[in-house]
């Protein structure tokens, strides 16, 4: 179901026309849909928990950043084709129906999947960057920072504008921002020390 074609980005033209597909074999399908399973439970545990504890939209972002982002780094890295991130986003939405942890629909079902494949794109952008270190510590910014954006998107359109938000909420919501972009730059930092690429992988 879910071995549909994902293009590496060492198989794009510059154009951004597609050369030679490539699919995500069998070990990396079930690398990414297990790292979409541990994003769920991630969610669950760490983010609902720190939300009831702080009643702030998009609080529970901050506990949930730093290792949900560790994760999604680790499946870029290790599998390193663009579609890993959409694979994992896929799985992370399933894995939530299943259980039952829907909540606010956008907010479970196409936040994450928006976040992954929003993540898939900033990875291929930045596959120019010789470092690995500062690629993955941009990739972790860029990608946290994302994903609230976007929830922060659908919150704004669906549950309240944020133009009618008071100074004070409007502030918070500009700190958790920040918060998150600086987890997920912790993260890919993290991850840049302790995660080795597989041998073969550029």
């Amino acid at each position: 179901m879910l071995r549909t074609i994902f293009l590496s980005p060492r198989q794009l033209t510059s154009a951004g026309v597609p050369g030679k597909t490539n699919l995500l074999t069998r070990r990396e399908l079930v690398f990414a849909v297990a790292g979409g399973i541990a994003l769920a439970g991630v969610g669950q545990l760490l983010g609902r928990i720190f939300h009831l504890l702080w009643p702030v939209p998009m609080s529970g972002s901050i506990a949930a950043a730093l290792p949900r982002t560790f994760i999604l780094l680790v499946i870029l890295l290790r599998i390193n084709k663009f579609g890993a991130l959409t694979v994992a986003a896929i799985a992370e939405v399933s894995t939530r129906l299943a259980m039952g942890f829907v909540g606010f629909w956008p907010m479970s079902i196409v936040v994450p999947l928006l976040a992954g494949a929003s993540g898939d794109v900033i990875w291929w952008y930045l596959r120019y960057i010789t470092s690995p270190g500062l690629r993955l510590i941009l990739t972790g910014g860029s990608v946290c920072g994302a994903r609230v954006l976007i929830a922060l998107f659908f919150w704004g359109l669906l549950m309240r504008p944020i133009s009618g938000a008071d100074e004070h909420l409007a502030l918070t919501l500009g700190c958790i921002i920040v918060i998150n972009v600086v987890l997920g730059m912790t993260a890919g930092l993290l991850v840049g020390k302790s995660v080795k690429p597989p041998k073969g992988s550029q």
